[in-house]
């Protein structure tokens, strides 16, 4: 007796199951069904087998990618796109532990309130802010980017809006991998924060000479 030939609707979502890409593990759930109904319906194939790993292979991957891309935006993207209006919020609601939280090296409790005090002598309250869209990660080097989307490691610039004043424009420097001995260690933090005032003077936090002097360099 002849033996039957591989079902392709089999072979081809076994091929998208192992290919690791949301766009595939979907695809090989859908092709593994239409596998076990041609299968079942004409009978002179085989690969049921194959059918059921890849709409079961299909369903794993396709949650842990659902899963992580979730946690991904949630704790990642979040943090960069509205990390340091968290941290000026947390500030100015008088939650320094916070505050102090989100940054990798933590000034003194003096600098941190020095800083929070200039700048709602300055500025007033904080009522939003954004990541700005005209900068942003469009200009972060491609060398420095974590899976071609996110930085590693960035100067990031947004725009403020205080109740005294508009349009303040902050730049802070993020850390989301940090180079540590042979290896790297996960930060996704803030390593500072500085916003150019050539009326009042410059607001840098944490404030110490080796920032000054990074900022004066332009690194």
């Amino acid at each position: 007796m002849q033996k039957k030939k591989i079902n392709p609707w089999s072979l081809v979502a076994v091929f998208s199951a192992i290919g690791f890409c949301p766009l595939f593990t979907i695809a090989a759930i859908l092709f593994g069904i239409r596998a076990l109904v041609d299968i079942s319906a004409k009978g002179d194939t085989r690969g049921v087998r194959l059918a059921w790993f890849s709409i079961l292979f299909g369903s794993l991957m396709t949650g842990l990618w659902g899963g992580g891309m979730y946690w991904w935006n949630l704790n990642v993207r979040s943090q960069i796109e509205q990390g340091p209006i968290k941290i000026i919020a947390f500030g100015q609601d008088g939650n320094i532990e916070a505050f102090e939280s989100m940054f990798i090296t933590n000034g003194s409790d003096e600098d941190a309130a020095r800083f929070l005090s200039s700048l709602h002598s300055r500025y007033g309250s904080l009522l939003e802010g954004s990541l700005d869209q005209e900068v942003g990660e469009a200009d972060v080097d491609g060398d420095k980017l974590f899976l071609g989307m996110v930085p590693i490691e960035a100067e990031l610039e947004y725009v403020l809006q205080f109740v005294n004043q508009n349009d303040v424009h902050l730049t802070a420097k993020y850390v989301l991998f940090e180079t540590e001995g042979d290896g790297s260690q996960f930060k996704n933090r803030f390593e500072w924060l500085r916003i150019v005032d050539e009326k009042h003077g410059n607001l840098v936090y944490p404030s110490s000479e080796v920032i000054e002097e990074q900022l004066q360099l332009g690194k």
